[in-house]
């Protein structure tokens, strides 16, 4: 039996982007809550799902804090069939591990129309295996934000199936959100310049591991070699340490290689509960880090110590 969301009704329709219908987010970790920020901030309307009541109100309290006012298009929503009722994109955010992210893929498909299209936000996981688990691969896309607030920088990954219809709606809703939209026109590992980014991430990680430098004077040198407000260990504490655990354990977990294994320092971190900006610590403390603070690029700052962890 055809199931009632298959692409193969040839009937189905393919809508294009509109800023009058919505668009749900699913997950409200570090990264949901920062693309459920950057649809309300576009003017989207905006549904959070989030099954953690705790979660969900801190993710409203955060979204409008960024705001500056009430998030007026911005509905919570704790049950996945009303999220995604009438919805144009449902898009994925749950942490980083295949079995978690087709689980709830799949049951998106379950419930939504069958002209919705689906995304999934990760780093590293290929689109093909996901658009399998969303039920409808022609209408699937990967996207790889990284700080909405403060990055144009987004990543648009297809597979062989995706449809064109889809790269053309998933474009068009990136650039609404103010973004750059950079296409990755075949399925790989960890996009294009996500891949870029992993090499300069995994050698930064390398030298706190083995107490070769400092966070603070490896973001000093890359802050002033390339004039950046913020530097790698910034960055990851941006987007969450344990989101950056995720990524380098799905890469050890497809290689097998001791290379790819997430050093030491970073698995310790975690473990401490301390996973960058969402929890107050991590390379930095927060709300007030060493390197938003005056002084820190001068000559009398290199080889001083926040107190971070080392090796």
């Amino acid at each position: 039996m055809m199931n009632q969301n298959s692409d193969s009704d040839a009937g189905t329709p393919w809508p294009a982007f509109t800023p009058a219908r919505p668009v749900t987010v699913v997950g409200a970790g570090v990264m949901g809550t920062m693309v459920a920020w950057a649809c309300a901030n576009a003017g989207l309307w905006t549904r959070l799902y989030e099954i953690d009541a705790g979660r969900a109100a801190l993710a409203r309290r955060q979204i409008e804090q960024w705001l500056g006012c009430p998030a007026e298009k911005l509905e919570i929503c704790n049950g996945l069939r009303a999220a995604v009722s009438g919805a144009q994109l449902v898009f994925e955010n749950v942490p980083e591990n295949l079995a978690l992210k087709s689980d709830v893929l799949g049951r998106i498909h379950a419930v939504a129309g069958p002209e919705t299209y689906i995304g999934s936000n990760t780093s590293s996981l290929r689109c093909a295996a996901l658009a399998r688990a969303s039920g409808r691969p022609e209408r699937f896309f990967n996207m790889n934000f990284c700080d909405p607030r403060a990055s144009s920088l987004t990543e648009l990954m297809q597979c062989a199936e995706t449809a064109p219809q889809t790269i053309r709606f998933a474009k068009a809703w990136g650039r609404h959100l103010g973004m750059v939209v950079l296409h990755v026109r075949k399925d790989q590992k960890g996009y294009s310049h996500n891949r870029l980014w992993r090499v300069i991430k995994k050698e930064v990680l390398r030298q706190i591991d083995q107490s070769i430098a400092t966070p603070e004077d490896i973001d000093r040198g890359w802050m002033l070699s390339f004039e950046s407000d913020i530097g790698p260990c910034g960055i990851m504490d941006a987007v969450g340490l344990s989101t950056i655990l995720g990524v380098e354990e799905s890469y050890f977990r497809d290689s097998g290689d001791e290379a790819d294994r997430p050093p030491q320092i970073l698995v310790q971190m975690v473990a401490d509960g301390k996973l960058g900006v969402q929890s107050g610590e991590g390379f930095y403390t927060y709300p007030d880090p060493a390197y938003r603070k005056p002084g820190f690029l001068q000559p009398d700052a290199a080889g001083g110590s926040q107190g971070a962890p080392s090796g």
